[in-house]
């Protein structure tokens, strides 16, 4: 019997603690920048933070499916981080044994896309884009964020971000490398 009460027990508080969330932890790299403001655990996980970070990778206006399909009213703006500013972004992490997972950021849904894609690449580029004269326009540079937030749902990790200022190296020097194709 005294089994049976402790079995209960321990499944009672392993459920409460995944209903709470706990099992996700907020990860929050001290180099970020980025201070958490708000922290959701009610159906959706998310955190909203405050302050900048400066990150390095691509951004990009982009029609999904190309831009002959007239689904689509706007393009996606989305910035892509590289891999080490990825690693000092703010992110939750799956925490119960026997998994062990970081939904560290891949990607950002850029908030003030066509405002900050006329910043970082001019009118005219993104004037070719809205007209669907090009599938997409990309640029690889550096960027100053804000208004970050970051969250899971259904077990997709997202992320929104406003991007507030740009920093493009001389692009002359800068080669975009695309992988070589494998089978």
């Amino acid at each position: 019997m005294r089994t049976a009460l402790v079995l209960v027990a321990l499944v009672g508080t392993h459920l409460l603690s995944s209903a709470s969330g706990e099992r996700l932890p907020l990860v929050q790299p001290v180099s970020s920048g980025l201070v958490l403001a708000k922290l959701v655990r009610q159906n959706d996980l998310s955190a909203t933070f405050s302050g900048e970070a400066r990150v390095s990778g691509t951004f990009m206006g982009i029609w999904p499916e190309g831009a002959t399909n007239r689904n689509y009213k706007e393009p996606d703006y989305v910035f892509v981080p590289d891999k080490e500013s990825s690693n000092r972004l703010p992110h939750f992490a799956l925490r119960e044994a026997p998994y062990a997972h970081d939904y560290k950021v891949r990607w950002i849904t850029v908030t003030n896309g066509q405002a900050a894609l006329k910043q970082a690449v001019g009118t005219e580029r993104v004037t070719k884009l809205l007209q669907r004269r090009v599938n997409h326009v990309r640029v690889t540079g550096s960027f100053i964020l804000g208004e970050f937030v970051v969250g899971v749902e259904c077990d997709a990790p997202w992320a929104r971000a406003k991007l507030l200022a740009t920093e493009l190296p001389d692009q002359v020097a800068v080669k975009h490398a695309f992988p070589p194709e494998t089978c």
